[in-house]
């Protein structure tokens, strides 16, 4: 009988067939290698910046209910697909007030009301569109509990139980926002949105008392690059003119 196959095709390969499966794995890599070397890079994020002032109008700059908060988003024009939210934030009730005074989310965020008062504290909410409220309970000291925001708009947030109580959740359908601070003396400030895909926008602002001067703007994201979009908020009769 002839000896087994796979020892006959071994000795028949000779040093060669030794030193095919090196021979395989360089192939294999150079085939990697040129593959990646031709595929288009994808398009790298871009940002937007700018600045923020008032005009013609007085804001109240110290205290829990300041207005010095204002909400900067962007929409895609295109209605581009938008990742889903992944994020779950904090609302803290310390010193019977809501921390933070104005909260901006993405839509189907999850938001934690933590009390942190030696009282019992009441969540509800009122739509600013609508006016449809929800109260989502009543808890004690050092409990939570969480509430999933699905609809984008402006929803104030109160305590039946103290009724000086008051905060803003603005709920934004894509995740391209930020919170910026106005300066107290000067009433001015900045804003910074980064990780923005290449493409056009509409950039909106809120604020709790004024409007954006000339509404909102549209605004060309290029890759790896930083838009600049400067804004002026202004009480509503000045507001429709442009900036």
């Amino acid at each position: 009988m002839g000896r087994p196959q796979a020892r006959g095709d071994r000795r028949e390969g000779g040093p060669a067939g030794r030193h095919g499966p090196t021979a395989l794995v360089a192939a294999l890599l150079a085939a990697w290698t040129w593959v990646t070397a031709s595929a288009p890079c994808a398009a790298a994020d871009g940002s937007v910046r700018g600045s923020i002032e008032v005009f013609q109008a007085k804001l109240r700059t110290e205290g829990p209910k300041h207005d010095r908060d204002v909400v900067v988003m962007l929409r895609p024009v295109a209605g581009a697909q938008l990742p889903p939210a992944s994020d779950r934030v904090h609302m803290d009730q310390k010193g019977l007030v809501f921390l933070p005074h104005v909260l901006a989310i993405q839509k189907g965020t999850t938001v934690n009301f933590l009390n942190s008062d030696n009282d019992q504290h009441n969540v509800y909410f009122l739509d600013d569109q609508s006016g449809e409220t929800l109260d989502i309970g009543t808890w004690g000291p050092g409990v939570s509990v969480d509430h999933t925001f699905e609809k984008p708009g402006l929803v104030i947030t109160l305590c039946k139980l103290h009724l000086e109580m008051a905060a803003y959740i603005v709920v934004v359908d894509s995740p391209w926002f930020t919170v910026a601070e106005l300066d107290g003396p000067t009433l001015s400030g900045s804003y910074l949105i980064e990780g923005i895909p290449p493409g056009e926008y509409e950039l909106s602002v809120w604020h709790k008392k004024l409007k954006q001067k000339g509404g909102a703007v549209r605004v060309e994201v290029a890759a790896d690059g930083a838009s600049e979009v400067d804004v002026i908020i202004t009480k509503a009769k000045y507001a429709r003119s442009s900036p």
